[in-house]
This record gives structure tokens, sequence and C-alpha cells, in this order.
């Protein structure tokens, strides 16, 4: 019987110890207690997109207007093309996160590569800065201007 509870209390105490260490506890903090996340705040507002918005910030919301631009523009088979995060820091993009190309087509359904995959000739169309904080969906109109694009992200790594 003493033994369980020990057990148990060992086991709590390096859950707690392990949650103390600054980048566990950042995660913590960020992740599950943020203010970012209020489940009851969330579980108010029934319509799911107005809940993914709040979930996952100005990334999010910016994806799902491009998916409405390309729709608009009717763009056939939509490969767009990712950069770096520090390309954006220096277009002085605040509060914008690059996701990977996984949970970009987990958010909008488009496929993407990043600017140093092995598919890059594939990209159609590609996220930019226009260098004062706005982000902008361009389309890619040939193999010069899409060597031209990566060649302005590699310069930001």
């Amino acid at each position: 019987m003493h033994f369980k509870i020990n057990l148990t209390l060992v086991s709590v105490l390096l859950i707690v110890l392990f949650f103390n260490i600054p980048f566990y506890k950042n995660w913590l903090n960020t992740n599950l207690l943020g203010p970012s996340f209020d489940i009851f705040t969330l579980s108010k507002q029934m319509d799911l997109e107005q809940r993914k918005v709040n979930r996952f910030g100005y990334s999010y919301a910016v994806y799902q207007d491009f998916v409405k631009k390309l729709k608009q523009a009717k763009v056939a088979d939509p490969v767009i093309l990712l950069p770096s995060d520090a390309y954006m820091k220096a277009g002085k993009v605040k509060d914008f996160l690059i996701v990977e190309p996984a949970i970009f087509y987990y958010f909008t359904g488009i496929k993407c590569v990043l600017y140093d995959s092995p598919n890059v000739e594939k990209a159609n169309c590609s996220i930019v800065s226009d260098g004062n904080g706005k982000v902008l969906l361009r389309k890619i109109a040939n193999k010069v201007e899409l060597e031209s694009i990566i060649s302005d992200f590699k310069k930001y790594k």
C-alpha cells in the first residue's frame, strides 16, 4: 500500500519538476494555460471558423483569406511557396507565423512547399511580404520569377 502511494507521489513530483524546466514551462504556459486558449470562452462561440481564428490566431485568418482569393482567381491546382519566418520578420510582418506544409494543408486544403524543398518547381503562387508589414499572395508567372523569389527567400535563413 505504501509503495503505491510513494510511487504516485514520486510521479507527481517528477511531473512538477519537469514543467519547472524553463523550456517546458514556457510550452505549458503558451499552449495549455495561455490566454489564447480559454476553453470556456471558445465553447460560447458556436461558429467553427471563429473558434479556429481565435485558437490559431492571425496566421490562420490570413491563410483562410488566401484560400478565398485563390478560389476567386480560379487558380487551378495551386501550390504555394512558403518563405521562412526570418524573411517575414525582415519584411516587418508581426504576429504571422509560417507553418509547416502539413499544417498549412490542414488549415487550408491547399498544397504548399518550402523554398528549400525538392518539389519547389511545382509552386505557382507565393507568400511574400511587401516590406511594410503586410502579407501578400503573389502568383508566379514563370520559372525566372520563381528563381528570383527563391533567391530572395534564401537571403533570410
